[in-house]
């Protein structure tokens, strides 16, 4: 299982809705809303579906960026799909 902690950065006057949103993706789990516009959230999801979580979230409406903010990984050491957690190809 890999953690992903970020910030998502909303238009203004639109965290709100967008945090509503996130708040129905089985995976993840909202901290608040900070100065109005950065939603802080936790992803929980096996390694090689994360990258889709996040594209999930980019694609809401009313989202600006997605920051990573932390990431890690239990249990998940063999490389996936040929690369690491973090998209570096693996030493043949």
């Amino acid at each position: 299982m890999a953690i992903l902690g970020f910030l998502t950065h909303t238009l203004p006057g639109r965290a709100e809705e967008v945090e509503r949103a996130m708040g129905v993706m089985s995976e993840l789990t909202t901290y608040g809303i900070h100065k109005e516009c950065h939603i802080v959230a936790v992803a929980e999801a096996p390694a090689g579906k994360m990258e889709r979580v996040v594209d999930r979230v980019k694609t809401l409406e009313g989202v600006v960026a997605v920051y990573v903010t932390s990431y890690t990984t239990e249990d998940e050491d063999a490389p996936i799909a040929g690369e690491d957690v973090f998209g570096h190809k693996a030493p043949n």
